[in-house]
C-alpha cells in the first residue's frame, strides 16, 4: 500500500510538472519547416516527427487542404497562425497535445468536451483524478484529453468505436464503446512508461535507481518460442545468460549458466524465484503465466539470497488479477516439427563402396572381390538395390497443440486471476511425447487499509512418454531388411547370424512413461503498521510425485534371452516448505534523501524420497510393468533432507536522486555441513552514480542517461550431498565361520567433517546509457569473480582403504564483457521499427588446485578429472589434428615415421621428433562469445519479431566421428556420418582412408568447431482492430506465424550443434495461432 501511495504521489507529481514543462516546451521549442503543396495531414506528420507535438481533430476538417509555406526557427503556436485562416482551422495547444477544430464551428474545443455523447472519469489506482489523460478514437486522429478533473466528453461517437486512454506512466488503455454513454476508467502504472519497476528480490525498484546487475526479459517475445521449456525463453534475451540444449525430447529441458561456471562439482544452477518462493524446476512455470522476468548476476543483486545464489538468481513474477470488468483471453496454437541436421548418412551404394574401399587398402590397393567382403543377406540386397534409409524410416514429423485460458478481474478488495494451460508435443522418434496440464490461480484480498492476503496456487500434472533405447538406426547398415513379405517388422534386419535388432522393433517392443504430480500453495500476508513501517509473512509448500514405469517386453532386446521381460518401477517424492518474515522500513528523511530498510528470517526444508524396484521373467507381456513377475533383480531407496537457516538485512540510500548506495548480509546455516563449519556469512556492496543529473550534463541534448555502477561481494554454494560430511557404510555381508552374515562397512569415500561453503566473491563494474533523445540504449559491464574453497573430489591412493573424498579446496575464476544495446530507429504513430542486440563473453579458468607441486615446484593437475590449472574446467585433452598425410611427405623425418598416404597427422608440439603425452594439449569447449541480434517492427495492425542467435568459438568432440560403435572407425561394418575421406584418386586432408583396422590418432580428427549462427525466430502477426470485432463480442483478436530454428548455420555435423548426432533430434517449427480477448 505505501508503495502504491508513492506511485500515485509520484504519478501526480509527474502530471503537474508535466504540464507545466509542456508549456514550457510549447514556448522553447522551435520548428524549422519547408513544404510545397502537400496535404494538411502530412503536414502535421512532419511536425510531429521534428517534434513530441500530437494532433488531434474535433469535427470534419479537410485533412487533404494543400499547404505552402517555409517555417525557419518558429514557434508551433506562430506555424499554426501562419496557416489556420487559410485552412479553416482554431486550435488549441495542451502541453505536447494540439486540438485542432473547424474555424467556422460554433462549438469551440470548450464545449465539445462538455457535449454528452460519452463522458467520464479517468483516476488512478487510489481513486484520484488524472488530468492531461489523451482519449483518442482508435484508428483515427479524433479526440481529447481530460481537464483537471479527470473529466472528458466526445460527442458523436459510434458504438463501433474503441477508446484509447494513453497518459505518461500509465498502461495503455482499450474500450469497446458498445452501448455505454458513460465510461470510466481506473489506470495502472506503467513500468515502462513511468521508469520501469524492476523486481530485486524482497521488493522492487525503478530500473534508473538500480545499482546492481539485473537483466529485465521480454516476455512478449519470448514466449514467442513454442515449448514448455522455458529456459529457451532466455536464450539471447540477456546478456551474460548462456542457454545450452541439454534434451530435445519433448518435455526436455535446457542447462542455464549466469557469467561462466562458478564451481566444479557443486552445480551451476541458478537459483529460481517465482513469486517470492524458490522452484527446483524452472519448467514448473507455464509460459503464458508469466508477466516478468529478471535476472540478478552480481553479488550485490544476488547476495540477498545468500546460500544458494552464487550461480546466479532468475525471478519470475506471474500475472496477477488486476481491478475492473472480468477479461477472458484465450492462446492457442498448432506447431509442426521436422528435422533439421547438417550432416547425411551413406547411402546404400556409398556405405558399400565405403566397405570396398577398406578391404582395399588392407589389400596392396587391390580391390577385393564383393562375393568376399559382403554375405549372402547383403549380396542380393546389392543386387536388389533395395536399401533402407533408417533415418527417415525411424524419425517423423511431430506437432504440438497448445491451449491457455485465463480469466483476470475484480474490485477494490478482491481481484483474481487463474489461468487453465493445456500442453500436448509427439517427439520426431515415435512413441515419445509429453503432455501437461496446469492450473493456477492468483488471489488478492484486501482486509482493510493495514491487512491484505495473497493466495497463489499452481496445480500440475504431466505425462513423458520416453522412446526405446538401443536404437543406433545412425550406425546400422542401410544394407538391411525392416520388413518382412507380410509386411511384418523383422527383428534382425540384417539377415541371419546378425545380432542387430531393428529399431523399429525395439520402439514397438517398449514402454517408458514418466507421470507428474505438482502441487504448490503460497500464502503470503502484508501489514502495514505504518506508512513506513510493514511485515510480511510468506509461506510455501510444494508437493512433486512423480512414478516412471519401464517395460522392455520379452521380445525387446533387454527383455529377451531368457530374461522373459524387464521391468522397472520407480518413484520420486520431492516436498518443500518455506517460512520467511520480512520488514519493510522506510523512514522519511527529506524529498532528498531517501532511505529503505528489508530484514528477513528463513526457514527452508527440503525432503527427497525415492524408490527403485527391477522385476524380471513376468508371466506375460500384456500388463506390462503392472504384472507379475517372479524375480526381483534390483531394488533400491533413497532418502534425503536438506535444512537451511537464514538471517538478511539490506540497506538502501538514494541521496539527491544522484547517489546510490546498497548494503546487503546475509547469514545462511545448511545442515549439509559439519557442525562447526554450518553457518555462511555473505555481505556485498554497491554504489551508482547517475551521472545525467548533474548540472554539467543534466541539460545535454545528446546524452539523455548515463549510469556508473559499481558492486563487490560473496555469494554461497552448498553443492554437497547431505551426507557428505558424514561418514556413511553400505551394505557389505561377510561370511564368518561358515555363516554368510549380513554387516555395513564404509565403502569407498573417506567422509570429511571438515567440509564448509564454497564462496565466490565477484566484482562488477557497469554503465547504463541513452543517447540521442534515447534512439540508443545500452548498458556494457565488465565483472571478475572468484570462487574459493571450491567442493572438490580428490582421488586417493588405494593405500587407505578409500578411492575418493571431498574436500575445500582451489579456486575458479571468470571474467566477462557484457554488452546489450537498443536501437528506436523509427518511432511514430503508424510505424515503429526497433533493433536491438546482446553481446557476452566469459573467461573461465582454473586458478589453484589442491597445491600439491611435481619435483619442479610445478602445479600438479587433475589429470584424470580433467582439471588443469591455467584452463577453463569444460575442456578438452586431446593431440592437435594436423591432417592428413600425403604421398609426397616426408615420411622418415615426421613425428610419425611408420604413417602412409591417408593416416591421420598430429602436431608435434614439443618438437622432439615423437608423439607423445607431451604433445596433448586443451582445447576450450565454451564459446569465445555469443549473440542475439533481434528486430522488431510495427505498422498499423502488423508485427514482425526476428531474432538471430550467433555462438562462436565453441569447441566440441563429436562421438560420431570418433567412436566405432557410432560408425566412426571408416571400417565399412557400421553406417555413420558421411565424411570427405581420403582415396588415392581423390586425395582429401580431412579424414583418413578407410581401413579394416580402426585408424590411429581418429579422436583428434573429430574436435570440431561447433560454432553456428542460428535464424531462431521469426514472427509476424496481424491485431484485428477493436471496431472490426467488438460486434461478435471480443475485444482483441491477433492471429500470428512463427517459425522456429527455420536456418542454421554451422559446420558441426550433427542434429543440433550443441548436441552430438546421438542425443534426441533437434526440430525445426512452424507456429500458427491465435489470442483472442473476450
Amino acid at each position: 500500500m505505501l508503495k502504491i501511495m508513492k506511485l500515485t504521489i509520484f504519478l501526480m507529481l509527474i502530471t503537474f510538472v508535466g504540464v507545466f514543462a509542456s508549456e514550457t516546451y510549447s514556448q522553447t521549442t522551435k520548428l524549422s519547416l519547408k513544404v510545397d503543396e502537400i496535404s494538411l495531414e502530412d503536414f502535421l506528420i512532419k511536425i510531429e516527427n521534428q517534434s513530441e507535438f500530437r494532433f488531434f481533430y474535433t469535427g470534419n476538417i479537410d485533412v487533404e487542404h494543400r499547404v505552402s509555406g517555409k517555417f525557419k526557427n518558429q514557434k508551433i503556436t506562430e506555424v499554426l497562425d501562419d496557416i489556420k485562416d487559410e485552412v479553416g482551422i482554431q486550435y488549441e495547444v495542451m502541453g505536447r497535445q494540439i486540438i485542432l477544430s473547424p474555424i467556422d464551428s460554433e462549438k469551440t474545443f470548450k464545449s465539445i468536451q462538455q457535449q454528452k455523447s460519452i463522458t467520464g472519469i479517468v483516476t488512478d489506482a487510489n481513486g484520484d483524478p488524472l488530468p492531461g489523460v489523451t482519449v483518442l478514437i482508435k484508428g483515427s486522429t479524433q479526440g481529447t484529453v481530460t481537464n483537471a478533473a479527470g473529466q472528458y466528453t466526445l460527442a458523436d461517437i459510434p458504438e463501433s468505436a474503441t477508446l484509447q486512454f494513453s497518459f505518461i506512466g500509465m498502461k495503455t488503455e482499450e474500450i469497446i464503446v458498445g452501448k455505454k454513454s458513460t465510461i470510466n476508467l481506473t489506470m495502472e502504472p506503467d513500468a515502462v512508461g513511468l521508469d520501469e519497476i524492476v523486481v530485486v528480490g524482497y521488493g522492487s525498484i525503478k530500473k534508473s535507481d538500480l545499482v546492481g546487475s539485473v537483466a529485465s526479459v521480454d516476455v512478449q517475445e519470448a514466449i514467442s518460442i513454442p515449448t514448455t521449456n522455458v529456459s529457451e525463453m532466455l536464450r539471447g534475451r540477456a546478456a551474460g545468460v548462456q542457454v545450452s540444449l541439454a534434451d530435445a525430447r519433448p518435455g526436455g529441458n535446457s542447462n542455464i549458466i549466469i557469467r561462466g561456471k562458478v564451481s566444479i562439482d557443486g552445480g551451476n544452477e541458478p537459483l529460481i524465484i517465482v513469486d517470492g518462493i524458490p522452484y527446483d524446476n524452472i519448467n514448473d512455470v507455464a509460459s503464458e503465466d508469466v508477466k516478468n522476468i529478471e535476472i540478478l548476476k552480481d553479488a550485490s543483486s544476488q547476495a540477498i539470497y545468500g546460500a544458494r545464489a552464487a550461480n546466479g538468481v532468475i525471478l519470475i513474477t506471474t500475472k496477477r488479477g488486476k481491478p475492473g470488468e472480468f477479461k477472458v483471453n484465450y492462446h492457442g496454437y498448432v506447431t509442426m516439427q521436422s528435422l533439421t541436421k547438417n550432416f547425411d548418412l551413406y547411402t546404400g551404394e556409398e556405405f558399400a563402396q565405403l566397405r570396398r574401399e577398406a578391404q582395399r587398402t588392407d589389400n596392396d590397393d587391390e580391390y577385393r572381390p564383393d562375393e568376399d567382403i559382403f554375405n549372402e543377406f547383403e549380396l542380393q540386397t546389392l543386387q536388389d538395390k533395395k536399401y533402407v534409409d533408417w533415418e527417415d524410416l525411424i524419425l517423423q514429423d511431430a506437432y504440438i497443440t497448445s491451449h491457455s485460458l485465463n480469466f483476470s478481474g475484480g474490485g477494490k478488495n478482491t481481484r483474481i486471476f487463474s489461468s487453465l494451460n493445456y500442453f500436448l508435443q509427439d517427439g520426431l522418434i515415435p512413441t515419445s511425447g509429453y503432455e501437461r496440464g496446469n492450473i493456477k490461480v492468483n488471489i488478492d484480498q484486501r482486509i482493510n487499509d493495514k491487512l491484505n492476503f495473497q493466495i497463489n496456487t499452481n496445480f500440475q500434472t504431466n505425462k513423458q512418454d520416453i522412446e526405446s533405447n538401443s536404437l543406433d538406426f545412425i550406425s546400422i547398415s542401410p544394407l538391411a531388411k525392416p520388413y518382412d513379405e507380410n509386411g511384418n517388422l523383422n527383428k534382425y534386419p540384417l539377415g541371419t547370424g546378425s545380432q542387430m535388432v531393428n529399431p523399429l522393433w525395439n520402439i514397438e517392443e517398449s514402454t517408458n512413461e514418466v507421470s507428474t504430480q505438482l502441487v504448490d500453495i503460497n500464502i503470503v500476508a502484508n501489514y502495514n503498521f505504518s506508512p513506513s513501517l510493514s511485515y510480511k509473512l510468506n509461506t510455501f509448500l510444494r508437493n512433486r510425485n512423480a512414478e516412471q514405469g519401464i517395460y522392455r517386453t520379452s521380445k525387446h532386446s533387454s527383455g529377451d534371452d531368457g530374461i522373459n521381460g524387464r521391468g522397472v518401477l520407480g518413484t520420486k517424492k520431492f516436498r518443500e516448505f518455506l517460512i520467511e518474515n520480512i520488514i519493510n522500513y522506510n523512514p522519511t528523511i527529506s524529498k532528498k534523501h531517501k532511505l529503505d530498510f528489508t530484514f528477513v528470517q528463513a526457514v527452508n526444508q527440503r525432503n527427497n524420497w525415492e524408490k527403485s524396484i527391477t522385476k524380471e521373467n513376468f508371466t506375460n507381456d500384456y500388463l506390462g510393468f503392472n504384472g507379475n513377475a517372479s524375480v526381483l533383480a534390483d531394488a533400491t531407496r533413497d532418502v534425503s533432507e536438506r535444512k537451511m537457516l537464514s538471517f538478511m538485512g539490506r540497506a538502501r540510500y538514494n541521496a539527491l536522486d544522484r547517489y546510490l548506495f546498497t548494503f546487503t548480509a546475509r547469514a545462511d546455516a545448511s545442515s549439509v555441513f559439519a557442525e562447526n563449519n554450518k553457518w555462511g556469512f555473505f555481505p556485498a556492496a554497491a554504489v551508482a552514480w547517475k551521472v545525467h543529473e548533474e548540472s554539467f550534463l543534466k541539460e545535454s541534448e545528446a546524452v539523455n542517461m548515463l549510469k556508473l555502477r559499481l558492486s563487490y561481494g560473496d555469494t554461497g554454494n552448498e553443492g554437497i550431498k547431505p551426507s557428505q560430511s558424514l561418514g556413511v557404510a553400505g551394505y557389505l555381508p561377510y561370511v564368518f565361520g561358515g555363516v554368510a552374515t549380513g554387516g555395513n562397512a564404509a565403502l569407498t569415500r573417506l567422509p570429511n567433517p571438515e567440509l564448509k561453503w564454497e564462496t565466490t566473491t565477484s566484482l562488477n563494474l557497469g554503465v547504463d546509457f541513452g543517447i540521442l533523445n534515447n534512439l540508443f540504449i545500452g548498458t556494457i559491464e565488465w565483472y571478475k569473480s572468484n570462487t574459493h574453497d571450491l567442493l572438490l573430489d580428490r582421488i586417493l591412493s588405494g593405500v587407505s582403504g578409500y578411492s575418493v573424498t571431498r574436500f575445500n579446496i582451489g579456486e575458479v575464476e571468470n571474467k566477462g564483457l557484457e554488452l546489450t544495446l537498443d536501437a528506436n530507429v523509427i518511432r511514430n504513430r503508424e510505424f515503429t521499427l526497433s533493433l536491438g542486440t546482446t553481446w557476452s563473453t566469459n573467461d573461465n579458468k582454473i586458478l589453484e588446485l589442491d597445491g600439491s607441486v611435481d619435483e619442479n615446484g610445478e602445479p600438479l593437475d587433475f589429470v584424470t578429472q580433467g582439471l588443469f590449472i591455467g584452463e577453463p574446467i569444460d575442456n578438452i585433452r586431446n593431440y592437435v589434428f594436423d591432417g592428413i598425410f600425403q604421398e609426397d611427405d616426408d615420411f622418415e623425418n615426421s613425428a610419425q615415421p611408420d604413417a602412409q598416404p591417408g593416416f591421420i597427422r598430429v602436431k608435434d608440439i614439443n618438437e622432439d621428433g615423437n608423439i607423445g603425452q607431451e604433445d596433448l594439449v586443451i582445447f576450450r569447449k565454451t564459446p569465445d562469445w555469443y549473440s542475439s541480434v533481434y528486430l522488431t517492427m510495427k505498422y498499423k495492425g502488423f508485427d514482425l519479431f526476428a531474432d538471430v542467435y550467433i555462438v562462436e568459438g565453441a569447441t566440441r568432440m563429436n562421438s560420431y566421428l570418433s567412436d566405432w560403435d557410432k560408425g566412426a572407425t571408416l571400417q565399412g561394418v557400421r553406417n555413420g556420418i558421411k565424411v570427405d575421406y581420403y582415396l588415392p584418386e581423390k586425395p582429401s586432408n580431412l579424414f583418413p582412408r578407410p581401413n579394416i583396422g580402426a585408424p590411429g590418432f581418429l579422436s583428434s580428427a573429430a574436435i570440431k568447431d561447433a560454432s553456428y549462427v542460428r535464424l531462431r525466430t521469426l514472427s509476424l502477426g496481424y491485431t484485428i482492430s477493436a471496431s472490426s470485432i467488438s460486434k461478435i463480442g471480443l475485444e482483441s483478436a491477433k492471429f500470428y506465424v512463427t517459425g522456429t530454428n527455420l536456418l542454421t548455420f554451422t559446420d558441426y555435423k550433427s542434429y543440433s550443434p550443441e548436441n552430438n548426432a546421438g542425443a534426441f533430434p533437434d526440430a525445426k517449427g512452424i507456429t500458427v495461432g491465435v489470442k483472442l480477448g473476450f
